[in-house]
């Protein structure tokens, strides 16, 4: 029954927000149907604090989240309320100046979509995907890592190699490039550049962000290879094909050996043994059915001989 009724809700939200970016149409109809909501939301956690309890209710990060939606809404809505009296047919909350209280109802029932995610552990390929994307960001940090170091080295060698290799004209103006004409269209110097260079660490990391997203990288190994030697476009292309080549497809393979083992696994499960699945990571669970536990009187004998324990 929740569930049904929250999908009314995204439907509310999304006339809320539409509503709203026209206030020359009536709001009183949207507000008091979103009031029906925030009613219906209050009594939803008190059944639930009812049936689990605070501590119950309180053990669980989604009520949690909802709980403190739902307040947030019902205090902001009473706010208006009491500030500027019941809306009417032509409220318009920009002539009375409630467009803040306005725009934090429409964020919080924005932010009320995000209910919509508990649903996914219910959906065995959504359940999975979700599972994917979860463990990508636990291996994330050794392939982040990794990545870092690169950047460093890199960068190093280029401040070593090409720092004040580059040196903008004095004075330089937008007028003055735009105005030049015997610049070559798409070059380091037509596009203005000059920032992006070895003369510093963070100038060097920006730099080479450019070339691994493959943002104009050839200008500025041109560049470079003009104003120094030919030998630059070494460094260039060695770093485009261990950041845009390696570390992308890196990237990628990650995912899908992730998602295949998951989905081998998972083939024939159903959406409870998926969950087993992700918990029967401990020793004990994996060799349960080969472990043979001891009998009623071994486990007596064994607490008889224990030297601190006096069963008698």
């Amino acid at each position: 029954l929740f569930g049904n009724i929250n999908m009314l809700d995204y439907c509310n939200s999304g006339i809320i927000v539409h509503k709203s970016t026209d206030f020359s149409l009536s709001l009183s109809n949207p507000q008091i149907i979103n009031l029906c909501f925030i009613l219906y939301y209050m009594f939803e956690m008190c059944v639930k604090i009812f049936a689990f309890g605070w501590r119950g209710y309180l053990s669980y990060r989604n009520n949690i989240f909802d709980g403190f939606l739902t307040i947030l809404l019902l205090v902001l809505q009473i706010t208006i309320y009491v500030t500027y009296r019941l809306p009417y047919s032509h409220w318009n909350p920009s002539s009375h100046g409630v467009m803040s209280l306005w725009e934090m109802v429409r964020l919080v029932n924005m932010l009320i979509v995000f209910r919509f995610l508990r649903i996914i552990p219910d959906i065995k390929l959504m359940a999975l995907v979700a599972s994917t994307l979860l463990d990508l960001l636990k291996n994330l940090r050794a392939f982040a890592g990794i990545l870092v170091v690169v950047y460093y080295v890199y960068a190093v060698f280029g401040i070593w190699l090409f720092e004040g290799a580059i040196k903008p004209p004095p004075e330089i103006r937008y007028e003055n490039i735009t105005s030049n004409f015997s610049m070559e269209c798409g070059t380091y110097e037509q596009l203005g550049y000059w920032p992006n260079n070895f003369d510093d660490f963070a100038a060097a990391i920006i730099l080479l962000y450019d070339v691994m997203i493959v943002n104009n990288w050839q200008a500025f190994m041109d560049a470079y290879s003009r104003y120094t030697t030919e030998w630059a476009k070494i460094y260039f292309v060695s770093w485009w094909l261990t950041s845009s080549v390696m570390w992308v497809n890196l990237f990628v393979a990650l995912i899908l050996e992730n998602f295949i083992y998951k989905w081998d696994r998972s083939h024939s499960c159903s959406v409870t043994d998926v969950e087993k699945i992700r918990y029967e990571s401990s020793v004990q669970l994996i060799f349960k059915e080969q472990i043979q536990e001891p009998t009623e009187e071994e486990l007596l004998c064994q607490l008889h001989q224990h030297p601190h324990l006096d069963l008698h």
